[in-house]
């Protein structure tokens, strides 16, 4: 009965069209926009492809190029020395490192070498791991040829080919045109209508941007179609990608700058995809403005998304956009304070916001009502973030303990499962804000209510969780000195829990959580003489 109700309360979101496209994949039906199944090449057209993200020195410095030119590849903080003409897939590395191996992020440190240094070795090096990925890789083939991994490879492809064309014999791009071609013809038959989201998202992405490089005008027409609807769909009023992670906003947004840098270059602007740019570029910035990482909220890490300098530059350089800082998304359900206390600048990122969109909630944590605190963009009391996707911790990180939050009555927020599910799960209300403070009350998954105040005072501030119920309110500090900040008169238990500031880097935080019959109210000041004087 137990996993029954896990089933019901979690199928009970999704929306019928998922269903029926999950049922259409296990009996062999696809997901098409059918692309034709061979074109001329003939009419290529080298897409706009916005330097400032494919060069971003931040991305580039993920893969040094001498260990790359030494077949030595590195992904979330795993690192493997690889044939690139042998198998491409790794039982000894999670699912999430496989998929970013066929990703083809790589290519743009060698592209970047080559144009700075005009060594021909690197623009060789790239041509071999193509075709050694074309020779290795059957048709189908996973994790490949799994529609997500050739959507992002699809976009890298294609705007790799547009730094090389010229350069490379016509051999070699014969066979990459006809592996590009039947990755986008397979693409378009294996949507990922399922999952819907971001996934959805980025297949469309990619058909729009490849239906136009292949000047295949019949899918151009659906997958533009479609892709405006869903982003019409997942971008938010205040500009936030509706799957709540300051991470994947950035990824998403990404994605739109890509498009309407393509359909500029083509001569096909579209002033509604335009529309999105400057309030996706607003949300990304508000959220990140002078800080060293991204929020923690959700799945999230620092080191997938491109850098949020490369998306403003990317951003200005092609429309001409300057972000603009709001402290208040309320679509969202993000509210931002920055406040100066004696020459330094705090800054509180508070997430009062729905765990995610109903029916694809699978990013989404029990962080209702949690919080992240800066000092001059560095880390103070901190979320703990995202280690893998498919891992032991996995609970763990998704959990209500993880989050600087409360829990009522010894009950998960939220009830997580699997990888990517969520069954019964929180509500949040916004009671008050001001300036200086907001006020929210949180419906956990059983009904039990808790009500938050976080509120700027002089010099510090204050927390204070109430409840009819027992509450166990957790913060995690980034450093322990930081604990030095904070006083509470209820009972404290002290512990260590795991923290992912990025993708496969596990580290240590000190955890304080307070337990009380219903009131918990936590102090934290500003002017601690250590903490004014605590080293870089």
């Amino acid at each position: 009965m137990g996993k029954l109700s896990l089933y019901f309360n979690t199928i009970k979101y999704m929306k019928p069209g998922q269903i029926t496209a999950r049922i259409g994949k296990k009996i062999g039906g696809g997901c098409a926009l059918d692309a034709a199944p061979s074109l001329s090449y003939d009419s290529v057209l080298r897409l706009e492809s916005p330097e400032a993200l494919d060069f971003d020195s931040v991305f580039l410095s993920r893969f040094p190029v001498e260990k790359l030119m030494n077949d030595r590849i590195s992904f979330l903080h795993s690192e493997k020395e690889f044939d690139w003409t042998s198998n491409w897939e790794f039982k000894d590395k999670s699912p999430l490192w496989n998929f970013n191996l066929h990703y083809f992020e790589y290519l743009f440190p060698l592209i970047n070498a080559w144009r700075e240094t005009g060594e021909r070795k690197y623009l060789d090096k790239t041509t071999s791991i193509i075709d050694g990925w074309i020779e290795n890789n059957a048709k189908g083939a996973q994790p490949g040829w799994a529609a997500y991994t050739t959507a992002l490879r699809l976009v890298n492809w294609i705007s790799y080919y547009g730094y090389v064309c010229d350069h490379i014999d016509e051999s070699f791009k014969n066979k990459f045109l006809d592996s590009l071609h039947s990755q986008y013809a397979y693409l378009s038959r294996n949507l990922e209508k399922d999952i819907l989201g971001n996934h959805y998202f980025e297949d469309l992405k990619s058909l729009v941007m490849a239906s136009l490089f292949f000047n295949d005008e019949v899918v151009f027409e659906k997958a533009l179609k479609d892709f405006k609807a869903e982003c019409r769909e997942q971008i938010l009023p205040d500009g936030m990608h509706f799957e709540l992670s300051p991470m994947y906003h950035k990824i998403m947004f990404e994605g739109v700058l890509r498009v309407n840098a393509a359909l500029m270059g083509a001569g096909k602007s579209d002033p509604e995809l335009e529309s999105y740019l400057q309030v996706m570029l607003n949300a990304a910035y508000s959220l990140e403005r002078g800080l060293e990482r991204v929020p923690l909220f959700n799945d999230g890490g620092n080191n997938v998304a491109k850098s949020l300098e490369a998306l403003i530059s990317a951003s200005d350089q092609l429309f001409g956009l300057k972000p603009v800082f709001s402290p208040k998304l309320e679509d969202s359900g993000f509210y931002i304070f920055e406040k100066v206390y004696s020459g330094h600048s705090w800054k509180l990122i508070v997430d009062a916001g729905k765990p995610g969109p109903d029916y694809i909630p699978g990013h989404a944590h029990c962080d209702a009502m949690s919080f992240e605190l800066f000092r001059d963009g560095k880390p103070v009391l901190v979320n703990c973030g995202t280690y893998a996707y498919q891992c032991a911790e996995r609970g763990l990180f998704r959990s209500t303990a993880a989050h600087n939050t409360v829990m009522i009555n010894d009950t998960e927020q939220s009830r997580c499962w699997s990888a990517f599910r969520l069954a019964e799960r929180s509500s949040i209300r916004v009671v008050s804000v001001t300036d200086d403070s907001i006020t929210m009350e949180m419906k956990d998954q059983k009904g039990q209510l808790a009500e938050r105040t976080i509120a700027f005072t002089e010099g510090g501030l204050t927390v204070k969780d109430v409840s009819v119920k027992p509450i166990k309110s957790y913060v995690h500090f980034a450093r322990e000195e930081y604990a030095d900040m904070i006083s509470c008169a209820q009972d404290k238990v002290e512990s260590k829990m795991p923290y992912a500031p990025e993708y496969g880097e596990k580290l240590e935080v000190l955890t304080h959580t307070y337990c009380s019959d219903g009131v918990n109210e936590m102090l934290f000041d500003f002017s601690v003489p250590y903490i004014a004087d605590i080293r870089k």
